[in-house]
C-alpha cells in the first residue's frame, strides 16, 4: 500500500510516494495528498485541503463510490481551504474549488469553472468550462451542467423522490449550456434545463424547461 508520509515542502504536509507536484505549486499547511494525485503547474492548494481521498458512502446510497486514480488538479487551479477532492476527480486549467467544498470521485470540472464555498459535486458529475456555481449548492451523482452556466447560491438538484411507496431513483439532472439558475431553486430528478433557459430564484422545477424559456414558481411554469 502506498502509505502517507510527512514532507518538508509545506508545514505538516502528508503525501504518498507516487504524488506528482509541479515545481511552482503552492501548498498550504496541513494538506493531505493521497496516492495517484497530480498537481499541475501553478496550482494553489490552500490550508487543510485533502486531494485524492478514497470515498466512502452510506450502504443505502444510490451511487456507490469506486476507487479511481489518478486525481488531477489542473494548471493554475485553486483548491480552497479544507476542500476535499476525492479519488479520480479531474479539473481543467484555471478552475476554482471554494473553501470547504466537496468534489466526489470521478467528477469532472472544466476549464475556468468554479465551485463555491461549501458546495457539493457528486460522483461522476460533469461541470462544463466557464460554469460558475456559487456557495452552498448540492448536485448528486451523474448531474451534468454544461458550459457557461450561472448557478446561484443554495441551488439543489435531487437524485431521488420519496413517496408512500418509498424512495424512487430517477435520471440525473441536466443543465444545458448557458442556462441560469436563480438562488435556492430546486431541480427535481430527471429534469433538463434547456440551453439559455432561466430558472427564477426559489423555484421548484418539476418538468424539463425548453431552450431559452424563463420559468419561476412552485412548481415552476413559464413567465
Amino acid at each position: 500500500m502506498n502509505e502517507l508520509k510527512k514532507s518538508d515542502r509545506a508545514p505538516y504536509l502528508m503525501y504518498a510516494d507516487d504524488v506528482e507536484i509541479a515545481d511552482d505549486v503552492s501548498i498550504g499547511a496541513y494538506v493531505v495528498l493521497y496516492p495517484g494525485t497530480r498537481l499541475g503547474r501553478g496550482a494553489r492548494i490552500e490550508h487543510g485541503a485533502i486531494i485524492g481521498r478514497p470515498s466512502q458512502s452510506n450502504p443505502g446510497s444510490v451511487a456507490q463510490p469506486t476507487v479511481q486514480q489518478p486525481t488531477e488538479i489542473g494548471e493554475r487551479t485553486i483548491v480552497g481551504a479544507y476542500a476535499i477532492v476525492c479519488s479520480g476527480a479531474i479539473t481543467g486549467p484555471d478552475a476554482y474549488i471554494g473553501d470547504h467544498a466537496l468534489i466526489r470521485e470521478g467528477a469532472r470540472l472544466g476549464e475556468k469553472s468554479s465551485v463555491g464555498f461549501s458546495s457539493s459535486v457528486g460522483s461522476r458529475c460533469v461541470i462544463g468550462e466557464g460554469t460558475r456555481i456559487q456557495g452552498f449548492c448540492g448536485f448528486p451523482a451523474g448531474t451534468i451542467i454544461e458550459s457557461n452556466c450561472a448557478i446561484g447560491p443554495y441551488v439543489v438538484a435531487l437524485a431521488t423522490t420519496f413517496s408512500a411507496k418509498g424512495k424512487t431513483p430517477a435520471g440525473p439532472v441536466v443543465v444545458r449550456a448557458g442556462a441560469r439558475i436563480g438562488s435556492a431553486a430546486q431541480l427535481m430528478p430527471g429534469v433538463e434545463i434547456g440551453p439559455g433557459a432561466t430558472v427564477g430564484a426559489a423555484s421548484v422545477v418539476t418538468r424539463s424547461v425548453p431552450p431559452g424559456m424563463t420559468v419561476r414558481g412552485t412548481p415552476a411554469s413559464a413567465v
